[in-house]
């Protein structure tokens, strides 16, 4: 593969541990007091919205408090090991990296600068694109069209079921990113558990 598309929580940030504690304050401002585990697999299975239908909440609201939360946690989420060095790999064999991600482009930004990686990626689709959420494809066939780019060099990389299923729907390639084997039967097209093993798939 030489286009990487990106999911970027769970996949290129380790964004998980403060996104559950954050919906978890939500939760119980609304005084639901779940297992974390529950939620986490919530989280991993699914997506944020599964919790919101759930437990009935509304979305847009849920959403707009839990990224509120996240926001202003004391430690900022770090890229996983082997991250930049993938990126740059990609982009010295002529590849182009996107990141398609249900957070906000701004959000994503400002981690993406913090750890002074933005430089890698051509563009982030997020929550400002209004696209349909993932496993709709919407978003991948915009990049697709935008960048005239060829399907049988393009993969989606993500850790989500979710991910995989946007990528088969527009035509790519996919890549299971499982590095802690909590989901089976993912129907990837490749499964890696680091990302040594990611570099390892880029081709010229």
């Amino acid at each position: 593969m030489k286009d990487f598309i990106w999911d970027f929580d769970g996949t290129l940030f380790d964004t998980y541990p403060n996104m559950l504690k954050a919906i978890l304050k939500v939760l119980q401002e609304e005084g639901l007091n779940p297992p974390k585990e529950e939620i986490y697999r919530l989280l991993k299975e699914k997506s944020s919205k599964a919790v919101t239908e759930g437990y009935d909440l509304d979305f847009v609201d849920f959403s707009k408090r839990f990224h509120q939360y996240e926001d202003q946690m004391d430690k900022w989420p770090h890229p996983f090991k082997g991250v930049r060095e993938m990126l740059s790999a990609v982009k010295e064999q002529g590849g182009q990296n996107f990141i398609m991600t249900h957070r906000t482009v701004a959000s994503t930004k400002k981690l993406l600068a913090y750890y002074q990686l933005t430089d890698f990626f051509v563009e982030i689709v997020g929550e400002e694109n209004n696209f349909a959420r993932k496993p709709n494809p919407e978003a991948l066939l915009y990049l697709l069209a935008k960048y005239q780019l060829i399907k049988m060099q393009m993969v989606m990389v993500g850790d989500r079921l979710l991910d995989i299923t946007a990528g088969k729907q527009a035509g790519l390639k996919t890549i299971f990113f499982d590095n802690e084997g909590l989901l089976k039967n993912i129907p990837a097209d490749y499964y890696v558990t680091d990302f040594n093993q990611l570099q390892n798939l880029i081709t010229k």
